[in-house]
């Protein structure tokens, strides 16, 4: 504040009719700031965001989710998820999109009836991410996705 008055008044001192005579002597009234008339560097990002809140409930969409994690890529060893080096390279294969997750040919599930909802969302290499699906059993939804929503 006290360097915007002190700028003012030299201001206005300078637009005065002897304006080309005291511009000219006049040093200015402040002294330059270093942290401020330093050149500022812009540094491309070197790690993008890689972050969703994870939710599981068990029953239809809008059911009351009973868990939830938050799976941190960047780095991995953040959040609450239990195993981020197994899904974290699972999402980095698909961009970070669940949908385009592919089904795991090896496994055969029930045809039992007890749907789980699971949703997604967050930032994902700086771009927002939300995902939300319902699966036929437990079972459908790890083949689905596997370690992402093992939690």
């Amino acid at each position: 504040m006290r360097q915007l008055l002190a700028l003012l008044a030299f201001t206005a001192i300078a637009t005065g009719p002897a304006s080309v005579a005291v511009a000219a002597t006049v040093p200015p009234p402040w002294e330059p700031d270093v942290m401020l008339d330093a050149p500022v560097r812009i540094h491309p990002m070197k790690a993008r965001a890689k972050a969703l809140m994870m939710t599981v409930a068990k029953g239809p969409a809008g059911t009351q989710p009973q868990r939830y994690a938050l799976l941190s890529c960047s780095p991995p060893s953040r959040g609450t998820h239990p195993a981020p080096t197994k899904a974290c390279p699972m999402l980095e294969k698909v961009g970070g999109d669940p949908a385009k997750l592919q089904p795991d040919p090896t496994v055969a599930c029930p045809m039992l009836f007890e749907p789980v909802t699971v949703t997604a969302s967050g930032m994902w290499n700086d771009v927002y991410v939300r995902f939300e699906r319902t699966y036929g059993n437990a079972c459908q939804l790890r083949a689905m996705t596997g370690a992402i929503f093992a939690f």
